[in-house]
């Protein structure tokens, strides 16, 4: 018996040595450790010796302890003991914040409702995000998630589809969205508009459900079906291609040069087979074909982005924001850290198929203060001011040298913020919780106690009983998931408030390895998917032409000033070839408030009128263009003129358009804003209608 106490006597000196130690080399830094903590703290070595336990004031500053004190103190420990690790809890706390630990996740689930997912492939954000972009990926994305609520006959391949509703679904404003689905490129690989909408009833889509092979990995697949076409048979080369999937997953965008021409007609493996190998499409050459894109494209290995998201800060991100964020969440690593490291902008502008100004901007949104260190916290409530850094913590890990890149590491949180909406009802929760697991835990003890009397050895062991039934549950709840709200990274074997703080953003609730189908939601239906398109169909072509001007259906248009059909027909020789001057003089009489302006622009070019250089100039930059800009507010305007512009990375094109133009062109153009032109273009465009 004296022997034992006089071993636990020297383990608590040791540590003890150890932490008073530790505190001296502190007390040398700018850290201002309180001088009482020589008497107040208190250290232990845990039951394996690998870690020394330090529990320090209950009342200790939380956000001091866990960005200042613990970064520093853990550099200094590690100096000197290498294979251990630090481990720094406040008084009183590690029942308390195992408890909080449950509740605050059973909470989050209840709020945020994680079950209630769109699954974002990874090849999409791999392969597609760099070759559309974040707009149209994300316009991309909306259509697909859409596509499987929308209402639609049972045998029909046709979805109505509302821009409105699919705004709720990406992080843009109805009339950005309605500007992107006119757009042609690789969108119109996903979906093409089949029937224009009118009055109160939406436009009709072609959506198809199966992920397309990124233009990368088919001019791949095609050099290497052109070097073997003559030696082996079409069977062959698939089979050959199903051995070396993995490798095809590889090539990059930017690998390959892709045709000039290649966005204009959606392409498949079964195109170039039939291409290559005239006639020699048999049933087990479609199955090849379909086996080759499953293995590729992997379809059943997703992002799950929570509706959550969608519902509550789609509006506050930009679409470059969005894909940063969930771009991150997909990388896997095979670390499992939360953390991904970087050198230089050229890779996340390649990926997120951005300008090259644009990964630094973003980066900067979400750096570290220098006040900051290495264990900063999530914050629980979402704070409108912090933008990314609600999601990403940033931080450079070398010094700047000129000519050299920067060299930086972004963490990322696993978990969503509670939207300042719900924090009310998240603190109301979390009180309820707590008062009630509190409540139970008094009623259990208070029956123990009655149940074994005085006998206090009984007592003593049903509650160490206890205490190691929470202590495993604490810990399963730290393995799933962490705490919910306030991760800080650190893998580091933890106990108490802080320790609890630990996270995986791969292994989480955003990954989804199982059937897509069935984590949509409960109104998926997998038959109002339409089938792949037959590679005879003659209307496959995405690159549409129509009538006269090529932006916009002339016989539409026409149609709005009251001609009759047989006088369309006549106009559109006249106006296809005058086309910048019908422009300008549809622009010029909306300025003017004319009463019919389409009517009057036809009577101006019938006489060989010309107007002013101005809305000539503006006329060149075309229809749609010109719309974009009488959209955009003034306020918007006055910022790009100052070049204060770095906040719509999304619009560099649009804004540099507009610099260019001359100071008489933006005089119009303010003008512009408030006429009906911008609702007659989208009235106007559309394809030429059938058998005009």
């Amino acid at each position: 018996m004296i022997d034992n106490g006089q071993n636990n006597l020297n383990e608590k000196v040791s540590a003890d040595q150890v932490w008073l130690s530790l505190l001296e080399d502190l007390k040398q830094t700018p850290l201002e450790i309180p001088e009482t903590w020589t008497k107040e703290t208190k250290a232990h070595w845990d039951s394996e010796e690998l870690s020394l336990v330090v529990t320090v004031p209950h009342d200790t500053n939380k956000v001091w302890l866990n960005r200042r004190f613990l970064p520093l103190a853990k550099i200094y420990f590690g100096q000197q003991h290498d294979q251990k690790h630090l481990v720094v809890q406040r008084k009183g706390r590690v029942g308390q914040d195992d408890l909080l630990v449950r509740v605050q996740r059973s909470v989050y689930d209840q709020i945020v409702d994680p079950n209630k997912i769109v699954p974002v492939q990874i090849y999409m954000f791999q392969h597609w995000l760099p070759v559309l972009g974040a707009a149209p990926f994300w316009v991309t994305a909306a259509m697909r998630q859409v596509s499987f609520v929308a209402i639609a006959e049972d045998d029909s391949v046709l979805k109505p589809i509302s821009s409105r509703v699919l705004a709720k679904w990406a992080p843009l404003k109805h009339v950005q969205l309605s500007e992107w689905l006119n757009k042609k490129g690789f969108s119109s690989w996903f979906y093409k508009k089949v029937k224009d909408g009118y009055e109160d009833v939406p436009p009709e889509y072609n959506v198809w459900s199966q992920i397309p092979l990124a233009p990368h990995h088919l001019v791949w697949i095609e050099n290497l079906i052109k070097q073997f076409k003559d030696e082996e048979s079409a069977a062959s080369i698939l089979e050959s291609l199903l051995d070396r999937t993995g490798e095809i997953r590889r090539v990059k965008p930017g690998d390959v040069e892709l045709p000039s021409s290649i966005s204009e007609k959606r392409r498949t493996v079964l195109d170039l087979v039939s291409e290559y190998f005239p006639g020699n499409i048999s049933k087990n050459i479609s199955e090849l074909e379909n086996q080759l894109v499953h293995q590729i494209t992997r379809p059943n290995l997703s992002v799950t982005i929570p509706h959550y998201f969608y519902k509550k800060y789609m509006d506050e991100l930009s679409p470059n924001e969005t894909a940063l964020i969930w771009y991150l969440r997909s990388l896997y690593r095979e670390d499992e850290s939360a953390e991904v490291h970087f050198s230089g902008y050229r890779s996340l502008e390649t990926a997120l198929g951005c300008g090259n100004r644009t990964p630094q901007r973003l980066i900067a949104k979400c750096m570290l203060s220098s006040e900051e260190g290495e264990g900063n916290s999530w914050e629980t409530q979402y704070s409108p001011e912090l933008s990314l850094s609600n999601w990403l913590s940033a931080e450079f890990t070398n010094e700047y040298k000129k000519g050299s890149p920067r060299e930086y590491s972004i963490k990322i949180r696993a978990t969503e913020p509670i939207h300042n909406d719900d924090m009310v009802y998240y603190n109301r929760l979390i009180k309820g919780h707590l008062e009630t697991s509190l409540d139970t835990k008094n009623d259990n003890e208070e029956g123990a106690q009655t149940r074994t009397g005085g006998t206090h050895n009984q007592t003593g062991d049903a509650q160490k009983d206890q205490e190691t039934k929470k202590g495993s549950e604490s810990e399963g709840a730290q393995i799933r998931t962490g705490d919910a709200q306030k991760q800080t990274w650190d893998t580091r074997i933890q106990t108490g408030e802080e320790q609890t703080q630990t996270g995986n953003p791969r292994i989480s609730e955003h990954y989804n390895n199982s059937n897509t189908n069935k984590s949509l939601n409960e109104y998926f239906n997998n038959s109002l998917i339409p089938p792949l398109p037959s590679i005879d169909d003659p209307d496959l072509s995405t690159d549409t032409t129509v009538v006269g001007v090529k932006e916009i259906n002339l016989d539409k248009l026409l149609g709005f000033g009251s001609y009759k059909h047989n006088e369309k027909k006549k106009l559109v020789e006249l106006i296809e070839k005058n086309q910048e001057m019908f422009l300008a003089w549809i622009i010029r009489n909306h300025i003017t408030a004319a009463k019919f302006p389409v009517r009057l622009a036809v009577k101006n070019v019938q006489e060989g009128n010309t107007t002013e250089d101005q809305y000539l100039e503006l006329a060149k930059l075309g229809w749609e263009i010109t719309a974009q800009l009488a959209s955009v507010s003034e306020n918007d305007l006055s910022m790009w003129e100052l070049g204060l512009d770095d906040d719509y990375e999304d619009q560099e094109e649009l804004i540099q358009v507009y610099k260019k133009l001359s100071k008489p062109a933006r005089k119009e153009l303010s003008k512009q804003r408030e006429t009906g032109y911008y609702q007659l273009y989208i009235n106007a465009r559309g394809e030429k209608e059938k058998g005009v």
